[in-house]
């Protein structure tokens, strides 16, 4: 391969994935990896061979998520798959070594699913464990999201703990914390394109905002997941989440807080977004 003309096999793949194409440039990789011709992708998708050929060489610009989408469709691949967004977390001073990597197995390990699992871990205080996620946050806010990332696997392992250890109103307090690191979880995974990981850790505390009825984190998370489903063109799935959330949140009331009308808010905000 000549250099000078072609970009190298190391710019191009990453795990055998493109990561340094323009999206034109992944449709022509990932339709070879098929063994489409561009004849045949293009009637697929209801285009000429003419017009898929010019985005493949960046003669027209491809910035139409509802097109983009639908050539994801047609050559099996997600939309995060086309729009450039690998899930490689640069590592840092601020991340260590430990980033998505840690982070998938923080969501899937099968310890989770043990109750009463023994553990040599710290039992920290939820006023401790409340500060930890406020940090989460501060970093998303400020756009750190090597720094968050490295941060969650280790929160998440220290929260689900005392969740086994807590009783009552304890017990309760780090349940929503947990539900609340999810949700930190799906707004960066998202973020990185490892949106079917982010659907996990929604779901995760989708169903932990549920059982303590805190209304506020359930409405909160129902955006987050709406927002993992619009990052992968799954338009009509996140358009049915917005539309059944009053049945399982329940309306806005005279007495709702004013953090859960805020909430409640923003969500269909982006229910709208989804339909339009």
């Amino acid at each position: 391969m000549s250099t000078g003309s072609r970009r190298s096999v190391r710019e191009c793949l990453y795990e055998g994935v493109p990561v340094r194409l323009t999206v034109g440039e992944r449709i022509a990789w990932y339709r070879r990896r098929r063994g489409l011709s561009q004849r045949v992708l293009a009637d697929l998708i209801g285009r000429t061979e003419d017009w898929l050929n010019k985005v493949e060489n960046n003669r027209i610009q491809l910035d139409r998520l509802s097109v983009i989408n639908v050539i994801g469709r047609e050559l099996d691949v997600t939309l995060g798959d086309l729009l450039a967004e690998p899930s490689l977390v640069e590592w840092s001073p601020e991340t260590g070594r430990k980033t998505v990597p840690a982070l998938r197995d923080a969501l899937l390990t099968y310890r989770q699913l043990i109750p009463g699992r023994s553990d040599d871990r710290e039992l920290q205080s939820p006023d401790a464990l409340l500060t930890r996620v406020s940090a989460v946050w501060d970093a998303y806010q400020a756009s750190r999201f090597g720094f968050m990332t490295a941060l969650l696997s280790g929160l998440i392992e220290d929260l689900a703990y005392v969740v086994d250890q807590y009783d009552g109103q304890e017990k309760v307090r780090c349940q929503r914390l947990l539900a609340l690191t999810y949700q930190a979880s799906t707004a960066v995974l998202t973020k990185l394109g490892e949106t079917d990981l982010a659907c996990v850790a929604a779901q995760r505390g989708y169903d932990l905002a549920e059982q303590t009825e805190g209304r506020v984190v359930l409405a909160s998370l129902t955006r987050s997941v709406c927002h993992a489903l619009l990052s992968t063109g799954r338009y009509n799935d996140a358009v049915g989440l917005i539309s059944d959330a009053p049945r399982n949140l329940g309306g806005l009331t005279s007495d709702s807080s004013r953090a859960y009308v805020s909430v409640y808010g923003t969500m269909y905000l982006t229910g709208a977004m989804s339909a339009a």
